[in-house]
């Protein structure tokens, strides 16, 4: 073998090894991530790359190490800013006068100490406790300290009132930093103890990098181990993942949170297709009674990004405004084919807007037609990747706060 074949088969079994052991899947994307990370922890403990696969195997160090390097530290300060207005102004009045929340897989600490800046503004006694798989991120969100790049999202106000200047950078207030309490966790081991009285989770943009098996494991740890009345908020993406049943969608303001599920949601029944819209042909599905039940059907849908309206005519943009809400309460409902309806309509309209192809696979996968969802995946990923890899979108309306690398990771997951 070549010694580049020797690398490959490497990256092959690091990556199945990851997978098993903190359920990381890495995509095309992530891939190129893993393959410089073991080319650097390789060369750090002077070993070739078969050797080092041998120590990541009997070093926990070591695996940890290189953990520490392909973990996705993507975040910021109220990153998604519609969940931290529903938090404040719906779910904290509920939760009585102490409150903990859990920021699960909490990166280097910004949505933690946004939280903590919430409790601190409402006057509550609460704690957050912030965990991540990272022993590199959690020591950056003990030290609470940032540099400006890394303040997006925290306005003038808030700077001044909770941060103070420390050379170049930047340090969260002691009240806040208080607040915060920092633990070495696993998504894919049980929950830890001091989580268990959390009234609100968020886990937001961290499960698109798990497999179905492993987010049905862990929402079912929830399930099991929380409050019926816990809140749960996750990234707009991650509710296409045909998981669980034991949660439902709660709208709240301009957006979705989660709870437990107490009964079985009612379908109704889809309206009729705009007849001047060329719908494609399906084919015939079972009842639903005749499905298999292997895979659950989702239970709802977060608050999705809404479509890009930029270039369209204003009768095109009332529509397209309408025909989401069709479809979001539609979701909400369990009218997974009410839904598919509105969001072909949404992706006639804007044929080269990649969020209205990906609503309509989202919303065709719980219909359970896999072979159109996977037409529309496919039609999302090559509109998407028209704005480039690895940066934030800003000027397409509704992904503020995502990057092209977590969409396309998404995407590729689908397909």
């Amino acid at each position: 073998m070549t010694t580049g074949q020797v690398l490959e088969a490497v990256i092959d079994t690091v990556a199945e090894l990851l997978h098993l052991r903190i359920g990381l899947r890495p995509g095309p994307t992530l891939r190129g991530r893993l393959r410089r990370a073991i080319r650097e922890e390789a060369a750090r403990h002077g070993q070739d790359p078969a050797a080092y696969v041998e120590s990541l195997v009997a070093d926990r160090g070591v695996l940890q190490s290189l953990m520490n390097q392909v973990a996705v530290h993507e975040t910021a300060f109220f990153r998604h800013p519609e969940h931290f207005d529903v938090l404040a102004h719906d779910v904290l009045p509920e939760t009585g006068p102490t409150v903990r929340i859990w920021s699960a897989a909490c990166s280097n600490g910004q949505e933690a100490y946004s939280l903590a800046m919430l409790l601190e503004e409402s006057g509550l006694d609460g704690t957050v406790i912030a965990t991540d798989l990272s022993t590199a991120a959690l020591h950056r969100t003990a030290a609470a300290r940032y540099t400006r790049r890394e303040l997006s999202g925290v306005s003038a106000d808030r700077l001044a009132r909770h941060f103070t200047r420390d050379g170049d950078h930047w340090k969260v207030k002691e009240p806040v930093r208080q607040r915060v309490r920092t633990l070495h966790h696993n998504l894919l081991d049980p929950l830890p103890r001091e989580v268990l009285g959390s009234q609100v989770v968020f886990c937001r943009n961290v499960l698109i990098y798990l497999s179905a098996d492993q987010v049905r494991l862990f929402l079912d740890r929830l399930a099991d181990g929380l409050a019926p009345s816990t809140t749960l908020f996750v990234g707009a993406a991650e509710t296409i993942w045909q998981a669980s049943e034991r949660f439902e969608a709660v709208r709240r303001r301009n957006a979705f949170i989660y709870r437990q599920r107490r009964s079985e949601p009612t379908r109704r029944t889809p309206s009729a297709a705009h007849p001047s819209m060329p719908v494609e042909p399906r084919r015939r599905r079972p009842e639903r009674s005749e499905r298999t039940r292997t895979t659950p059907r989702p239970s709802g849908w977060q608050q999705a990004p809404s479509t890009s309206t930029a270039a369209a005519s204003p009768s095109s943009t009332l529509e397209i405004t309408a025909l989401e809400k069709t479809a979001q309460e539609a979701v909400a409902a369990g009218d997974y084919d009410g839904a598919v309806v509105a969001f072909r309509k949404c992706a006639y309209l804007r044929p080269h807007d990649p969020l209205a192809h990906l609503h309509l696979g989202l919303a065709l996968e719980a219909a359970g037609d896999a072979d159109a969802a996977r037409r529309a995946f496919d039609a999302a990923r090559r509109t998407l990747t028209e704005t480039g890899p690895d940066v934030v979108v800003e000027g397409l309306k509704g992904l503020e706060g995502y990057s092209v690398s977590e969409l396309i990771h998404l995407l590729d997951s689908k397909r």
